[in-house]
């Protein structure tokens, strides 16, 4: 199954990377992920280089083949692709045509069901997705260090303030990561969320900022 995609994460994900973006034709998410099960299907590197060289980039369109929907109760919007063919560039997007394709910003009530960073690990799923683009304001990079340094964000969404949901947007990260303690203002952003699996070693749902667009 072919499908050209509008990239909208290139998050860090253990030793690869957690990619996702939308579909060109519908408009709905797609997270692409490896056959890779002791990576947590992460795409590793080598996939995200073009023909060309160049490697890729959030707001590239992509064509890409897709083997088959790899859901799970988390992360309903997950396809492995054909790791034999290579992706290819074949365009370039922007957050304009983005909204104007997905059909406006998401706007659950929630960022994933309730105000705090986390879902418990007896959290139910009733299929809700595991990826939102939404408008958050007042939103600030928190950089603290304890014992070593975490880069997160503060915001509103929805009259409910979110703090310290971590960044995984790897330029993010290596941008702040030697600022001070202290936050840092952005102001109202458009933001990428994307929801974990499972962690093993508690069994919680981890809330990532995983693209500040």
């Amino acid at each position: 199954m072919e499908k050209r995609i509008i990239i909208l994460t290139k998050s860090r994900k253990h030793s690869g990377y957690c990619i996702a973006g939308i579909d060109c034709d519908t408009g709905e998410w797609i997270r692409l992920v490896s056959s890779n099960v002791e990576t947590e299907r992460a795409v590793p590197l080598e996939q995200l280089q073009y023909s060309s060289g160049e490697y890729l980039e959030v707001y590239d369109v992509i064509s890409c083949k897709l083997e088959e929907q790899s859901a799970t109760i988390v992360q309903p919007e997950n396809y492995i692709y054909d790791e034999s063919v290579s992706w290819e560039k074949v365009g370039e997007s922007n957050l304009e045509e983005v909204i104007n394709i997905h059909g406006g910003y998401d706007f659950p009530n929630y960022v994933f069901e309730n105000g705090d960073t986390k879902l418990e690990s007896n959290w139910i799923f009733k299929g809700n997705p595991s990826l939102y683009l939404l408008k958050v304001q007042d939103a600030a990079v928190w950089v603290k260090t304890f014992d070593k340094k975490t880069v997160s964000l503060n915001f509103t969404y929805n009259g409910i303030q979110y703090k310290y949901m971590k960044i995984s947007q790897i330029d993010i990260v290596n941008h702040y990561k030697d600022f001070d303690d202290g936050l840092y203002p952005l102001g109202t952003v458009a933001i990428v969320v994307s929801l974990t699996d499972k962690y093993y070693y508690n069994g919680k749902y981890y809330k990532l900022v995983a693209q500040i667009l």
